[in-house]
């Protein structure tokens, strides 16, 4: 029997930069649902359209991936898997698959303007050769993303103003009465369907009635003190395209694809459900120092979750959260998602946490966060299947990359004051979460003062810090026998980034 059919891969062109191109974060939530759903329901009203069939199931590769349906004689068409971002479709004939990129290219330019995809397409897809054939295919769509570069979005003329929140031409009319881009309108226009989306997702049953999300950065704070800061938290899986590339048939993709999208699922409800505890419990709450502000929501008067989630796909997760939690939160989440396997191989993940002033620029602490993260991968790099976590705090105004940052700001005569990337899977490790979190603990006890002494010690001679240090234990005002004994370790030191967190680290948590 011919194993051949004609094959489409679609891909998602700079995900990233559609989502966070805007500055306001409804429209990056309602980006991030555009995204989501253009390979759901927007996937399968084209397919309906050029096949003309009705009741389509979108997900039976994720139900039977064992089973083809393509080569039976009455099948025009399959989805062979949906994930990372990317869909594989099956056609038998080359004309409905050229059809179908005509008809699914032109409904997103209509729901979606400013999202780019792009293609690659095969006319002999062997599915008994599915490894060379996917290379094949993934090749083709590289050199058609190198060579073609659709517009997306309408023009700019002369006589048009500029969008206020992209650089796109402001040529819709919103509700405010203010005129902003169709890209902007359209991310709008899905902002709430997103929150209720997450809401209806990641809030169990229990307490639906009692919590919700917002879409609003200062529902997070109460603009004083440290509750004026936020964190950004991104958290990557390693490896997974390699991990995807490894895949010796269209059966083990799919199982790939549907167990990466449920560990990630199941982390994040994790996640949520962890705070949610916290919060029932009173170690977060307004008594610890926490604002919880509460909202009208299906006419009911609910409690605002701390956190706002922007993406959650695949193995890639992004969210905001009030500053003090986005460690513990991160922390969470990559112990749950490590913890699962999939195709029987051990999940690993990186996290990045950008601590920031709230009305810091949200693109440009993105932009950090995500450095961080490629700081923490870097580090996962060199230890084989390692999770790791780093972080940064914005307490000044700085610019430049975090590298940059980090060499000017975070470095004293004897080395780096940072001490991340932190292992996250292995507290055995010097640079463990476990004794990042045992240090900050220990610190908590001491006076404020005496340790904000020792944080400006650090940035001078070694022997200063660790004279510093006797005289605190011969004052007995310190007692150091739960920290680490040497003041630096192979020119980095422990101690800055404990006293650093004191403040946004709560001692309930730890």
């Amino acid at each position: 029997m011919c194993k051949s059919v004609c094959a489409v891969l679609i891909d998602t062109v700079s995900i990233q930069e559609y989502i966070f191109s805007s500055s306001k974060l409804r429209e990056n939530m309602g980006a991030s649902y555009i995204v989501d759903n253009i390979f759901k329901e927007h996937l399968k009203s084209t397919l309906q359209k050029v096949f003309s069939v009705q009741n389509l199931n979108i997900n039976e590769w994720k139900e039977k991936p064992g089973v083809y349906t393509i080569f039976h004689p009455d099948v025009e068409f399959e989805i062979g898997y949906i994930g990372g971002g990317n869909a594989l479709i099956l056609f038998k004939s080359k004309e409905k698959a050229k059809e179908f990129i005509k008809i699914f290219s032109k409904t997103l330019l209509e729901i979606a303007p400013g999202l780019k995809t792009a293609y690659g397409i095969s006319e002999e897809f062997d599915l008994s050769e599915f490894s060379e054939s996917l290379k094949k295919l993934r090749d083709n769509l590289i050199r058609n993303k190198n060579r073609f570069f659709p517009i997306t979005t309408i023009a700019k003329y002369g006589f048009t103003a500029d969008c206020p929140h992209t650089d796109g031409a402001a040529d819709f009319l919103e509700k405010d009465g203010k005129f902003i881009s169709g890209e902007s309108m359209a991310k709008l226009n899905m902002a709430e369907t997103a929150r209720n989306n997450f809401k209806d997702t990641y809030i169990s049953k229990e307490f639906a009635n009692k919590y919700t999300f917002t879409y609003n950065i200062d529902d997070l704070t109460a603009k004083k003190g440290l509750l004026n800061y936020i964190a950004i938290v991104h958290i990557d899986g390693n490896k997974m395209g390699e991990k995807s590339g490894r895949c010796g048939s269209l059966k083990e993709i799919r199982l790939f694809s549907k167990e990466v999208e449920e560990s990630s699922s199941e982390a994040f409800k994790k996640m949520i459900s962890e705070l949610i505890n916290k919060i029932e419990e009173g170690v977060v709450s307004e008594k610890s120092g926490f604002y919880l502000k509460k909202t009208l929501d299906d006419g009911k008067e609910k409690v605002i979750l701390p956190v706002i989630p922007i993406i959650r796909a695949g193995d890639e997760v992004t969210f905001i959260s009030d500053g003090r939690l986005g460690i513990w939160l991160a922390e969470v989440y990559l112990k749950d998602y490590i913890n699962k396997k999939v195709l029987g191989e051990k999940l690993s993940a990186c996290a990045g946490v950008g601590i920031f002033k709230s009305k810091y620029p949200f693109y440009r602490a993105y932009i950090l966060t995500e450095e961080v993260l490629k700081r923490a991968k870097k580090a996962s790099r060199e230890k084989e299947n390692s999770s790791y976590l780093d972080f940064f705090i914005s307490s000044r105004g700085v610019s430049g990359d975090l590298e940059d940052i980090l060499k000017k700001y975070f470095k004293g005569e004897e080395g780096d004051l940072h001490y991340g990337p932190y292992r996250v899977d292995n507290d055995k490790e010097c640079n463990s979460v476990k004794n990042l979190k045992n240090n900050i603990k220990e610190f908590k006890r001491y006076p404020k003062n005496k340790l904000m002494k020792l944080r400006e010690v650090l940035f001078e001679r070694k022997e200063m810090g660790e004279m510093f240090l006797e005289e605190l234990k011969a004052s007995k005002q310190i007692k150091l026998n739960n920290l680490p004994k040497s003041l630096w370790d192979n020119n980095q030191t422990p101690y800055f980034d404990a006293i650093e967190l004191i403040d946004f680290y709560p001692e309930g948590l730890l």
